[in-house]
């Protein structure tokens, strides 16, 4: 069959993620998931249910429910002291649709993107298909940003710098000393917005929780979900957070895209955002501590890979050069070993010497495949 599609998609391909993924079994040892393995809040699950039972399936507002998104304006202004109402949120379907709709509201062909040089494909690949133009900024050793080139990167056709945090898949938190130097690039370029995606903001391993960047500037445009913070990917709910003459804009997007985010996940969402399932994210976070220290522990052991311990979400990026290119390691760490990891070009080329590997696995899975790696690398 032949078909004229979109030049847009010349250069799009399925994500190095779901392509190595669509490889594995049912025996596969999975350190290559996203998601964590939790059921999610009975809190969340009953309010669903009772959402179904009540017949609430009807379409809500096209920014979401005024009550949920009052509910996150609430917890937004506890946590950066801004003044914050409903009319600063929309609701999306999921954090990758809360992108979708940012791009597209502020971005023509031309413009241009910044993003950090190793980054979730996605900040990368919807800019590109409306016609923007991606721009990298480095890292430094630790993952920290290169404040310095990040400046030198800087046009008059910038629009957006992209910053996530804690990140994925590096695990790391943007310091407060670079998000006061972020506040005052932008606030220098009239036309520049900082887009900062804190969907891992609630699974840390600090002290303290990682602060909003909105705490530090008005121009930024926050994008964080439920999906992690309650093992509840499928859900698909997210939100952003930005000043109203941005969400009057980003809601025309949202209309003609998806409507609203269905009804039903919103309710679901609701006992999250009063704060009905915090301890149960409070245990995902000790549960994925004792994860995260068992697979520092055991790559520690594996001879001539570099760690940068992660400082939050569920990865460890892990610096596997000595042995060669990310993708070969990994597909052949497949065929080898069963074990699923994640080849760092997934992320960037800036990636390559790494595999991204998940602790959001049992302890099991994290002990039998690490060993699985460490035999594979000693023989190589």
């Amino acid at each position: 069959m032949k078909l004229k599609l979109s030049s847009k998609l010349n250069d799009i391909q399925i994500s190095e993620i779901r392509q190595i993924v669509n490889l594995a079994k049912k025996d596969t040892i999975n350190l290559g998931i996203g998601q964590l393995p939790f059921d999610p809040p009975a809190a969340l699950i009953e309010a669903g249910i009772k959402s179904f039972q009540s017949g609430q399936l009807k379409y809500s507002p096209n920014a979401g429910l005024p009550e949920l998104r009052e509910l996150i304006a609430l917890e937004h202004q506890s946590q950066t002291g801004k003044p914050t109402t409903f009319e600063n949120v929309i609701i999306t379907v999921g954090v990758e649709s809360a992108l979708y709709i940012t791009f597209a509201t502020f971005l023509d062909p031309d413009d241009e993107v910044l993003i950090p040089e190793i980054y979730f494909s996605v900040y990368d690949t919807i800019p590109k298909m409306l016609g923007a133009k991606i721009k990298t900024f480095k890292l430094n050793a630790d993952f920290s940003i290169d404040i310095q080139d990040l400046k030198k990167k800087i046009t008059k056709k910038t629009k957006l710098i992209v910053i996530n945090s804690p990140c994925n898949p590096t695990g790391k938190i943007v310091s407060l000393a670079e998000q006061q130097s972020l506040a005052d690039i932008v606030a220098h370029h009239p036309l520049l917005h900082l887009v900062s995606d804190e969907v891992y903001a609630e699974l840390y391993f600090t002290p303290k929780k990682p602060v909003s960047l909105a705490k530090f500037s008005d121009k930024v445009i926050v994008l964080n979900g439920i999906s992690k913070r309650a093992s509840a990917t499928g859900l698909r709910i997210g939100w952003i957070i930005a000043p109203k003459p941005i969400t009057q804009e980003l809601v025309k997007i949202q209309q003609y895209s998806v409507t609203c985010a269905a009804i039903t996940s919103q309710k679901a969402a609701m006992p999250v955002l009063r704060g009905e399932c915090d301890q149960d994210t409070a245990r995902y976070r000790e549960v994925l501590a004792e994860h995260r220290a068992l697979a520092l522990t055991l790559l520690a052991d594996i001879p001539k890979i570099k760690v940068v311990a992660p400082e939050g979400a569920f990865y460890c990026f892990v610096d596997i050069s000595a042995y060669g290119k990310s993708k070969e390691i990994a597909y052949r760490i497949l065929a080898d070993k069963n074990v699923l990891t994640i080849p760092g070009i997934a992320f960037g080329k800036k990636g390559d010497r790494y595999l991204r590997i998940s602790f959001a696995a049992d302890l099991t899975a994290i002990k039998q495949g690490l060993k699985a790696l460490k035999a594979f690398f000693v023989t190589e």
